[in-house]
């Protein structure tokens, strides 16, 4: 039966119909006069039937089951009626005369009269009730959308009043609950931009023209307070119950307007740096690239003052600054200190809003800059970026306001510090270069004229040998000869190993001093070690080291000189002394450099790659007296 239900409530309607045409058939049926004339007396009820069964199948495709539900019972309630009228009207005629037509006849047509019209006041009635409900339904989506909206929406009518706000629009512009609607747009709007909108509004409802584009249209709004902001609004018209209403959609751009701005400064910085790193790449010297990264970076951040502050062992120690004269008031600090030693220690740009918070906690060890005066509250830098520079330093630049520097700036400063590293790196592989050039020219002065010398020797040797058959001339030629080995090979550790360092590793002083005394020719000579320093060095060089300063010390002191290693007692590093003549103190500058020797079988380049392997490994040499008269090496580490 449950099955059954819903198609009897769908098709109602032309059951009635059906059921009113098969009465007036059956009317015609059994009634005993002619056919034709019985037919013509219920014929209207069975148009109306035969509409209704039409009527309804037409429903049953376009209308709701509940509707047809409502109808049926209009239908239904018209046809009860109609009957009821019959009898009652049969009722009252009968009491004084006999009624023109038969009651089944009277009964059908009243029905169906009836009928006809419950299914059309019915048809009518639930029409306005269903666009009341879906009015309803409408505006109570409008109002949960518009409600729970962030947007401010807002509706007004042809006289600029404001009939509808939802509570975003209240927020927004700063008023309480229900206390701008009746109010004119006006109220929502600046001074200047009220009349404008007043003529634009004007103008459209009199002739359909709009003065500008109602679809994210941007202008200011005008808060509670007298605040003036960006906005975006997009309007739409609509009428309703012969009102000409307008709803709008209000948007608070304050953040994308500022986003577009730090957009447009970025983009103007981008361009700027693009103008200083093409100065910074044809600066020639490493103090004019400093001085462009300085003076540079004040004018691309809009900056008061610039330090810049380079690596010297463990300290920073300032150098340049964009003001003349102002880093004499800096100490340098340690690497591991302040911002400027977070910045290098981690190789990312530090950005700091407020100074003025970090200086509040005096607990805190991190101060920006190194020691400096006592400051001046008027002119105590506010905000910092803290550019690292790689392995050179660290450039930090100073507002004397808070929360000067935008966070798409230390994008901007990482850019600027990759022109300023990769400038400075040229500038290191360009002084390389020359270097070397300088060191390959030397070869070729040594080349030229040293080794020319013992070949002169031998050369003459030859002849002599050849004109007297002496052979006594045989040792000069194989000292001459020896010499020029020599010379080859100082000349090719000098040009392959240069100031190269290999791997390093931990290595015992006093284990190496030994394993060189071993590989020299040392004949009588005596060797004392008297350490038990360990070094971090290239075991490889620092053997080549020992066994020239051995050598050196025998050619110059004799077979019989006694040679001595040991610790200094002062700061980190060790010493070689022997008991030779010593070095004098006009000749303690020139014995490093290569091809200085006082030996006339010397090749004047031992030392010279003592003085290099020191240079590579970040060391220092220096000659002084030797305890007992000699010459006395002492290797700071």
């Amino acid at each position: 039966m449950r099955g059954l239900y819903r198609p009897i409530r769908r098709w109602s309607i032309a059951f009635s119909g059906l059921l009113l045409f098969i009465c007036t058939l059956g009317w015609v049926l059994i009634d005993g006069d002619d056919a034709v004339v019985d037919f013509l007396e219920v014929a209207l009820p069975a148009t109306i039937g035969i509409c209704l069964l039409i009527g309804g199948i037409w429903l049953e495709r376009t209308h709701q089951e509940s509707r047809i539900s409502q109808l049926a019972l209009w239908t239904g309630g018209g046809a009860i009626t109609g009957v009821a009228v019959i009898i009652w009207f049969i009722f009252v005629i009968s009491l004084e005369h006999n009624p023109a037509a038969e009651p089944g006849q009277l009964a059908l047509n009243g029905a169906g009269i009836f009928m006809a019209a419950g299914i059309l006041l019915g048809y009518y009635a639930t029409g306005l009730q269903q666009r009341e409900r879906e009015l309803a339904r409408s505006e109570a989506r409008f109002r949960a959308l518009t409600e729970n909206s962030s947007l401010g929406v807002v509706t007004i009518d042809e006289t600029s009043t404001i009939r509808y706000a939802n509570d975003a629009v209240n927020e927004l512009f700063g008023y309480e609950q229900s206390a701008i609607v009746g109010e004119p747009l006006t109220k929502l709007m600046p001074e200047e931009l009220r009349e404008s909108h007043q003529n634009g509004l004007a103008k459209y409802l009199s002739g359909g023209e709009q003065t500008f584009d109602w679809n994210g249209l941007e202008a200011h709004g005008l808060r509670a307070d007298g605040e003036e902001f960006p906005i975006e609004i997009s309007f739409g018209e609509y009428p309703i119950d012969g009102d000409h209403l307008f709803t709008g959609i209000i948007q608070d751009v304050s953040d994308r307007k500022v986003a577009e701005q730090q957009l447009r400064n970025h983009t103007s910085k981008v361009t700027q740096l693009h103008e200083l790193a093409t100065e910074i790449t044809r600066a020639d010297s490493t103090t004019a690239i400093r001085q462009h990264a300085a003076d540079g970076a004040v004018k691309l951040f809009d900056a008061d003052v610039a330090h810049l502050a380079v690596v010297e062992g463990d300290q920073l120690v300032p150098v340049t600054s964009s003001n003349p004269g102002s880093v004499d008031g800096y100490d340098p600090v340690p690497t591991s200190f302040g911002y400027a030693g977070e910045s290098y220690q981690s190789n990312t740009v530090v950005r700091v809003d407020d100074l003025g918070e970090t200086r509040g906690v005096t607990a805190s060890p991190i101060r920006d800059g190194g020691v400096h005066p006592e400051p001046q509250v008027s002119n105590d830098p506010r905000a910092l970026l803290s550019i690292p520079l790689g392995e050179y330093g660290v450039l930090q630049v100073f507002s004397f306001e808070a929360n000067a520097f935008a966070e798409r700036d230390e994008e901007v400063a990482e850019m600027l510090s990759t022109h300023v590293v990769t400038a400075l790196e040229r500038l290191s592989a360009e002084a390389t270069i020359r270097r070397e050039r300088d060191r390959l020219e030397e070869f070729a002065g040594i080349l030229s004229h040293d080794l020319r010398n013992p070949l002169n020797v031998a050369r003459g040797r030859l002849e002599f040998i050849d004109s007297t058959d002496n052979s006594e001339h045989f040792d000069a030629i194989e000292r001459a000869l020896d010499r020029m080995e020599r010379l080859i090979k100082d000349m090719l550790t000098l040009a392959r190993q240069g100031e190269a360092v290999g791997e390093t590793e931990t290595i015992s002083l006093n284990t190496l001093a030994k394993q060189a005394w071993r590989n020299v020719d040392t004949d009588t000579a005596t060797l004392k070690v008297e350490t038990d320093l360990r070094l971090n060095a290239d075991r490889s060089r620092l053997l080549q080291m020992f066994e020239n300063l051995y050598r050196n010390a025998i050619d110059h002191g004799g077979e019989a000189v006694t040679i001595r290693v040991g610790s200094l007692e002062i700061g980190d590093g060790f010493f070689i002394e022997d008991t030779g003549p010593g070095i004098s103190t006009s000749d303690r500058e020139d014995v490093f450099e290569s091809g200085y020797t006082t030996n006339q079988d010397g090749t004047g380049f031992g030392l010279a790659i003592v003085s290099r392997i020191m240079e590579a490994h970040g060391w220092s040499i220096e000659v002084t007296d030797g305890t007992d008269g000699g010459a006395r090496f002492e290797i700071r580490t």
